[in-house]
């Protein structure tokens, strides 16, 4: 650091602040490294990175491809576990003959309860205070109640 006098720079002292820095830093659990800046090799990197990007471009635009064509085949699977489970539950649970008939009801957010105790009101038994007890994290019903939300 210096110093103007009139026209004329006058030089200071030099001081090296650098180990005072680096015994700082240790002190903080950081580690002080040694850098020289190359041009060639930040034009390198800067290469390298782009490189990158247009690969993780080409990536990403084979995996939306991919999810795009097998989310519906996983839905059609997923639907079909649920129609199979409806099915042994129907049959295994409450002895219905196999020729039954399965509803599928699309509820407004937040109207399930009202739903599932109008439900529990027309086909279940007049008392539904048993409706909501848990036994074995399920509740239980007069009937078949699987919720789905993809």
């Amino acid at each position: 650091a210096g110093y103007y006098e009139g026209d004329e720079f006058q030089p200071g002292t030099k001081v090296n602040i650098e180990e005072e820095f680096a015994k700082l830093c240790r002190e903080k659990r950081f580690i002080v490294r040694e850098f020289k800046f190359d041009p060639s090799q930040s034009s390198r990197s800067a290469m390298a990175l782009e490189q990158l990007q247009v690969e993780v471009d080409g990536m990403r635009t084979g995996l939306t491809r991919w999810c795009k064509t097998h989310y519906g085949e996983a839905f059609v699977a997923w639907m079909h576990i649920k129609v199979i489970r409806v099915f042994a539950e129907s049959v295994l649970r409450y002895g219905l003959p196999v020729d039954f008939t399965a509803v599928l009801y699309k509820v407004a957010h937040g109207k399930d309860p009202m739903l599932t105790k109008s439900l529990d009101k027309a086909l279940g038994s007049e008392d539904t205070s048993g409706a909501d007890d848990e036994e074995g994290g399920e509740e239980y019903h007069d009937f078949v109640l699987l919720k789905f939300d993809p």
